[in-house]
């Protein structure tokens, strides 16, 4: 019997003993194959899986040598009733012809499939599901490697993850809570983030009688995650904790966790006609509805709203997903896609998909970097789910082409856009409803709803003639509708005439724009002069939506005196409140409030409206920016540092300005409301741009620089401080110019382009100089070294950073010469020039303290505790490692939290305490996808690689430099290629894979280029000495072990030369005649003595004779 497994190792067994499948490339070919067998994979995409994009030059021919050896390793299985497996080439590609039940990935499938199917008998589901879970045999593809190997295998896991899920609940139902006590244990401790995981846990102990543990675990996770991410439990998990602390309520089943984020909008209250689209949508859930009279297929997955502005495509989208709220247990998610918004970007699909992912459950830190491997985990969470998702407001089917779900397992989306999508009805076969008016039957059923039914029987005549006057849209019908209902007494037929403006001369086929207009006019006639005002104001608002304080700045009023003016917008439907206190106008009438605003406020009334507005956005984000001291000091304030005066700051708007926001908003001190307005205030700089309120855009883009070194800008950030730069390109101020020039290459640094970054940063070097402020040069100097740096050119690196210092150091700038110093120390940790990193690092920690610069002051430690461990100090780097976790852990700073959690771990592995380190190394895993610099993700994926691989966990390894590589080659981050490649060199030779390290070296080597990066070439010596020593050549092992540890002593990093040290000893021990293993090895164990480490016992046994 052959047995060909994906789900561990890749093997092929015959009768119960491997067949030789040869090397790991030739094995990544059969794994390929297997995870499609029967179905052809291109040429294209195998020569892409398995070489990462940098193929052979023959790569075709290579890859027919592996298919052939693998067709004649596969000859040898023994034959099958059913057929034997059989490789082949077919259509542009290879096929592997297999009967799925030799397959374990197909044999995991059909029994999680099967397992998920079962209702009512959870002692059938828990059953299946088990024997689902004993076809995985270790992380699937757990001895290959790469990066597109690593998307793959993300997406095995998470159909393991949803699997183990389901047995759990259907095991905790059955009341079988002790049994799989331990296992879940395990699992929640190496996954300590995971609230499903930790939910089950609770639940178990809860249910096991162990009412205090079971608490105590809630207890230590919530105190975690707020210590440590500065986060809180979900809704499902809170709700436990409130069941444990009151355990007299009755004991319910376990469910699948809802999710918080995307919530739906409220529902509309009233809502009439839309049968037929009504009955096209129930397909999505009941497909056998589909009617006769339908001339194509439908897909029962995916369907396509589109019609014209307030024909009701949202109120539609939701009140279905209401109705159909059952159908979709496992979850309903709302996604406005800003397809239109005027000042906002729309979602890309990478950042939709990342924001989907974490409301299905998905931990941060297991969300992929390229958009393939997020659609491809998404689809494989969709599996066996009944979700729904609401696409709202698309830009066209690119936008959402990736969030499509697998066919048939029960989830849908639901995509609304303005115009229709033929490539999704067509290709994707998707239901759709194109909205037009509603007919005058449905329309009159909608106003009898919103005015009462009495009043239409009474009136029947002026009731039809008020609907064709509104043009039977719904929007307009609900405006209209509104200024009746507030009028209760007043006779419909002469409510008509004011509608219409002259009664019966409107005719019945009126435009329904013309319509709209009509009864947005009515709807603001009946408003009070100053309800008028507000709305009028409101419709200037750049975001997407709005809360109460921001509408009592730009009103100049109280807080209670914008809530009453906002309720009356409310009641008249011209606003609409779609979470607590959280406002948004619809497309059309926002434009008609701005349009409004234009024809009836002179310019100077509008201009003082906006800039209240901003200058609220500012202060709030210098307060929030003050309270946690991440404030830019110095001459890092550009713009403040212009001359610009700069508004002074208040205590709030008025008496009950945006301090006195009951629901928490911006109180002055919470970067969480910053990070929910991020996108609002990034609209805002557009704006203001684009109006010429030059001064007011860049001045707020200057303040949030902080916050925006915390958190990652996206791209409303990079389009808010393009637009700025524009506004102040066209001023006549040119610091504020300069100023902008930086921020601007500060956002092409983070997005990787490092054409644009430089050519910024020279062109701010030009204007500052003409300007003759020394300080702008002298940052644009710093943001050019950044970006030589970035890419391994670290002499060049070093000469405009010292240029950068020289000025400081001139003008007495102890912040800028502070980051200077500290850029220059990083080049020379990366150049191996330890020590003198560790004095560049102190003294900048010196002068940040002088500058008062909190942002410097917890961004430091992490690197000094780094520089310290590659030192060998390693009790004074673990103390400047915990100063980095609770500085940065009291300001939110994931980059000084993800680099000190990364150094404990590398600390902890260095001293031989796998269990720690391993533990350590999961922490940091949870701080790093929240990073803003691509580049330090790269670092601690790298450092947190070789952790897992000196634990023995080389799947995980693998999977953290596969994602390192990744990034750093989007990002030409060479010094981080090198590394990646360096690191899983190192790892191949723990695997015994000799050919797939010297590979990886040689990739290293090329990717480093003439770059002086010292210790990753002494790596890089110790791996292809390794694999020069497995292939008998011992002279050559022992010459590259020799050179490795000279380096390793001239750079100062004791631990390295330890390793290379003790490799050459058991080099020469193991083939005599190259020399005495004493000696290396001796020198080796005065090293390891003084450090504490592990090796000293390896190499004083060597000395002994007794290795």
């Amino acid at each position: 019997m052959i047995d060909l497994r994906v789900l561990g190792p890749v093997r092929a067994l015959a009768n119960g003993r491997d067949l030789e499948i040869g090397h790991a490339r030739q094995r990544g070919l059969l794994a390929m194959l297997l995870v499609d067998v029967n179905s052809v994979v291109p040429f294209e995409r195998l020569i892409e899986l398995l070489w990462d994009d940098r193929p052979p030059r023959l790569a075709r021919n290579v890859m027919a040598g592996y298919a052939t050896r693998l067709r004649k390793a596969l000859a040898a299985a023994p034959r099958q009733e059913d057929g034997a497996p059989e490789l082949s080439t077919r259509d542009g590609g290879y096929v592997l012809e297999a009967p799925p039940k030799t397959v374990d990935l197909c044999r995991f499938r059909e029994l999680a499939s099967r397992g998920t199917a079962v209702v009512g008998d959870d002692q059938q589901r828990s059953r299946v599901l088990r024997q689902a879970l004993d076809q995985w045999s270790g992380a699937a593809l757990s001895d290959l490697w790469g990066t597109r190997i690593e998307s793959l295998r993300a997406t095995l896991e998470a159909e393991r993850r949803t699997a183990l899920l389901g047995f759990y609940d259907a095991e905790l139902r059955l009341g079988r809570s002790r049994e799989i006590l331990p296992e879940l244990q395990r699992l929640t401790e190496e996954r300590p983030y995971d609230e499903d995981l930790a939910l089950r846990l609770m639940t178990a102990h809860r249910d096991s009688g162990n009412q205090a543990e079971a608490l105590r675990q809630y207890t230590a996770f919530r105190r975690r995650l707020a210590q440590e991410l500065s986060a809180r439990p979900g809704s499902e998990l809170r709700d436990a904790g409130e069941r444990l602390l009151h355990p007299h309520h009755a004991r319910t089943p376990v469910p699948a966790p809802p999710r918080e984020q995307l919530r739906m909008p409220r529902v509309a209250e009233f809502f009439a006609g839309r049968e037929q689209e009504l009955r096209e949508l129930d397909m999505l859930v009941e497909p056998h509805a589909q009617p006769a009279a339908s001339a194509a297929p439908q897909s029962r997955n995916l369907f396509v709203i589109s019609g014209i502005a307030g024909s009701g495509k949202t109120t539609l989208a939701l009140q279905w997903a209401h109705r159909a709220r059952a159908a979709f247990p496992d979850g309903q998610f709302f996604v406005a896609m800003r397809g239109h918004h005027p000042h906002l970007e729309p979602l890309s699909p990478a950042e939709t998909l990342a924001r989907v992912l974490l409301a299905l459950g998905l931990p941060a830190a297991d969300i992929p970097y390229g958009l393939d491997e997020r659609a491809a985990i998404y689809r494989t969470l969709l599996a066996g789910r009944r979700v729904l998702i609401v696409l709202d407001d698309a830009a066209g089917p690119d936008q959402v082409r990736d969030l499509l779900p697998p066919s048939l397992d029960g989830s849908a989306v639901v995509v609304t856009c303005r115009n229709r999508m033929p490539e999704l009805t067509v290709r994707y076969c998707a239901g759709e409803g194109v909205l037009d008016v509603l007919d005058e039957e449905a329309a009159l059923a909608l106003l009898t709803k919103l005015v009462g039914a009495d009043r239409v029987a009474r009136e029947p005549d002026a009731a039809a003639g008020f609907v064709r006057v509104c043009g039977q849209l719904p929007l307009t019908l609900r405006l209209s509708a509104a200024y009746a209902a507030g009028r209760p007494d007043e006779p419909l037929a002469r409510l008509l005439s004011h509608v219409s403006g002259t009664a019966g001369t409107r005719a019945d086929g009126v435009e329904a724009h013309t319509a709209m207009s009509q009864a947005l006019n009515l709807s603001y006639r009946r408003l009070s002069a100053s309800h008028r005002e507000m709305f009028r104001w409101t419709g200037l608002v750049p975001g997407a939506d709005f809360g109460t304080e921001a509408v009592a700045a730009l009103a100049d009023c109280s807080f209670a005196e914008a809530e009453e003016r906002i309720g009356a917008l409310v009641r008249a439907n011209l606003l609409t409140e779609y979470a607590s206190r959280r406002y948004r106008l619809h497309d059309m009438v926002k434009q008609y409030a701005a349009e409004t605003a234009a024809a009836e406020d002179p310019w100077e009334v509008r201009e003082a409206v906006l800039l209240r507005l901003l200058e609220w956005y500012r202060q709030c984000v210098e307060r929030a920016s003050r309270a946690h001291q991440i404030q830019m000091v110095g001459s890092h304030r550009g713009v403040t540092a212009t001359g610009i005066p700069a508004a002074p700051d208040q205590d709030g708007v008025q008496s009950d300005g945006a301090t006195a926001d009951p629901d928490g908003g911006p109180s002055g001190a919470d970067i969480a409301w910053l990070d929910r307005e991020k996108a609002n205030i990034c609209a805002a700089i557009k704006l203001a741009a684009e109006l010429g309120l030059g001064p007011s855009s860049w001045r707020l883009a200057d303040s949030m620089l902080g916050f925006i070194r915390l958190h990652p800008g996206g791209d409303d950030w990079s389009a808010a401080v393009r637009a700025a730069l524009q506004a102040a390109a066209k001023s006549d101020d040119r610091r504020a110019y300069t100023g902008m020039l930086l921020n601007a290459a500060d956002a092409e640094y983070r997005e990787g382009r490092k054409d644009g970054e430089r050519a910024r940063a020279r062109e701010a070097i030009q204007v500052a100089r003409g300007a003759g402020w020394r300080a702008g040069e002298a940052l644009a100097f710093t943001a050019l070294g950044r970006s030589y740096w970035s890419v391994g050119e670290v002499a060049l690196a070093d000469r405009y950073l010292h240029s950068a210092l020289r000025i400081h150091e001139e003008l007495g700038d102890w912040a800028g010469q502070a980051n200077a110093l500290g850029r220059i120390a990083r080049n020379s940790y990366d150049a191996g020039e330890l020590e003198v990193a560790l004095r560049g690092y102190l003294r900048a920690l010196e002068l940040v303290d002088r500058a008062g610069s909190r942002f410097g002051r917890i961004r430091l430690p992490g690197y000094v505790a780094l520089t310290l461990r590659h030192l060998g100090r390693y009790a004074e780097a673990e103390r400047w490692c915990e100063l980095a976790i609770r500085l940065s852990q009291e300001t939110d700073f994931h980059e000084g939290l993800a680099i000190a959690l990364t150094c404990r771990a590398t600390i902890y592995s260095d001293l031989g305490a796998q269990a720690r380190s391993v533990t350590a190394a999961r922490e940091a895993h949870v701080a790093i996808p929240h990073l803003s610099d691509p580049r330090i993700e790269t670092d601690c994926l790298i450092h947190l690689g070789g952790v897992e691989a000196a634990a023995e966990r080389p799947d995980l390894a693998m999977r953290s430099f596969g994602k390192a590589l990744l990034i750093a080659d989007q990002f030409g981050y060479r010094q981080g290629s090198g590394r990646a490649l360096s690191e899983s060199a190192a790892a191949y030779v723990r695997l015994g894979l000799y050919e797939e390290a010297l590979v990886a070296c040689s990739r290293s080597r090329t990717a480093l280029g003439g770059t002086a990066l010292r210790p990753v070439v002494a790596q890089t010596l110790v791996s292809e000495a390794d694999s020069a020593l497995a292939s008998g050549r011992c002279a050559e092992a022992v010459a590259g072990y020799r050179r490795a540890a000279a380096i390793y002593r001239t750079v100062g990093q004791p631990l390295g030369e330890v390793r290379a040290l003790l490799a050459w000893g058991r080099a020469v021990r193991a083939v005599p005649g190259h020399g005495r293993p004493d000696r290396p090895a001796l020198r080796g164990l005065r090293i390891a003595e003084r450090l504490g480490v592990p090796e000293a016992d390896t190499l004083r046994a060597l000395v002994g004779g007794q290795e």
